[in-house]
């Protein structure tokens, strides 16, 4: 298991992969796929520095010289492909990879193994995950792998076949809540509620982002109870400025909404799993009488439909307008 690096959760994934460190077993390609924020990336980079680790006792020790600069982004040995800041859709280029493609031919630097992290693997189009393929079969000694997906049914099925998948789930909220008490983190129990299960974003809701995310929460409620004019100078304002301005804005948005259905079919179906807003159980239980399990099932779709058309840069306000005018049209405020 991990020395000086805490991973919450999956413990019997996490524990595999490092027995198999241990023997100098670990496959060459592995797919770390799961939900987001749960530790997919953080357990992939502890596994690079493990992996590189020149401390005694349990790797990785946090401490060496070459596990600061694995976790500082400068051991030469250990590569992230990711997409470029500047893009607005994030795609990992055909560029990018055959440039990694390139280094690993190269021999090592000083690490005991070169491991190259994809992350998002799905941000690869055809095109990258084709340039790929050869050096993910066959890599060369010493260099391994690591894919980290949400959506990995959307991977081609030749980049798949060459993986070793390893699923990652959701982390128990008792878990999320004791490790943010022990950073001091205020109110440790509201905000893991509200993580729903993905450490990292128990972090980002921590401080203000608590407090942001009910205000986004109860905004949004407001505006779906409100007359459409008003529907409309909502996503006026949240859709301002450029796709880099409001496309983080309707994020979060969705990760609400997202949050507010899942506490609706908790409610519809009679599940005893505690709710993310509890303290708006009154509107939840009224959404899920008119909501579950239809109404929920073509918000969802609606949902995916703006996520369809945020990749082919539809206008922000147009795919905004369509999502909220479908949940008030199945919560009964406009016609459908």
């Amino acid at each position: 298991m991990p020395g000086s690096t805490p991973i919450l959760g999956n413990a019997r994934a996490v524990e595999r992969l490092w027995s198999a460190l241990a023997r100098d077993q670990l496959h060459h390609a592995l797919l770390f796929e799961g939900p987001p924020h749960v530790g997919k990336r953080t357990t992939a980079m502890a596994l690079a520095m493990a992996a590189n680790c020149e401390g005694d006792g349990e790797p990785p020790c946090g401490s060496c010289a070459s596990c600061k600069l694995v976790r500082s982004g400068g051991h030469p040995d250990v590569m992230i492909i990711e997409p470029a800041e500047d893009r607005a859709t994030p795609i990992i280029s055909v560029e990018q990879v055959r440039e990694i493609v390139r280094k690993v031919g190269y021999h090592r630097y000083s690490g005991k193994r070169r491991v190259v992290i994809v992350d998002p693997a799905e941000a690869m189009g055809p095109s990258a995950a084709n340039a790929l393929l050869k050096t993910l079969e066959e890599p060369p000694e010493g260099t391994g792998f690591i894919l980290v997906a949400t959506q990995s049914s959307t991977l081609l099925p030749t980049i798949l076949s060459r993986c070793q998948r390893v699923r990652f789930s959701a982390v128990p909220g008792d878990e999320i809540a004791a490790w943010l008490a022990e950073q001091g983190i205020a109110d440790a129990h509201g905000v893991a509620r509200l993580a729903d299960g993905a450490p990292g974003r128990a972090l980002a809701l921590a401080g203000d982002g608590l407090a942001t995310r009910r205000a986004i929460r109860d905004e949004l409620i407001a505006v779906l109870d409100a007359p459409v004019q008003d529907v409309f100078k909502y996503t006026t304002k949240l859709t301002s400025g450029g796709r880099q301005d409001w496309m983080p804005r309707l994020d979060a948005l969705i990760e609400v909404l997202q949050d507010l259905l899942r506490d609706t079919v908790v409610l519809g179906s009679g599940s005893r799993l505690p709710l993310i807003h509890g303290d708006r159980k009154d509107m939840l239980e009224r959404w899920a009488q008119k909501l579950y399990p239809t109404g929920v099932a073509r918000i969802e779709a609606s949902l995916r439909e703006l996520a369809d058309g945020a990749e082919v840069n539809v206008m922000g306000k147009t795919l905004a307008d369509q999502l909220l005018l479908r949940v008030q049209a199945e919560l009964g405020k406009v016609p459908v």
